[in-house]
């Protein structure tokens, strides 16, 4: 296999510091989904969902 190049180095260190940011936000995004679920708000959730979807329906037209 052949050495990379600097800028195929640059370009892995991009990717890899890209995937750990995406990881961390979605291992993120699982704990509130836990936590939403756990406290009993999915209800409440799903209403803001609602209300928001309507919102930004209303704010296009």
């Amino acid at each position: 296999m052949n050495e990379m190049t600097e800028y195929e180095k640059f370009l892995w260190e991009e990717l890899s510091a890209a995937n750990d940011m995406l990881l961390r936000n979605a291992y993120l995004l699982d704990d509130y989904i836990d936590y939403i679920n756990a406290a009993g708000l999915r209800e409440e959730f799903e209403a803001f969902r609602e209300v928001k979807a309507q919102q930004e329906a209303n704010a296009s037209n």
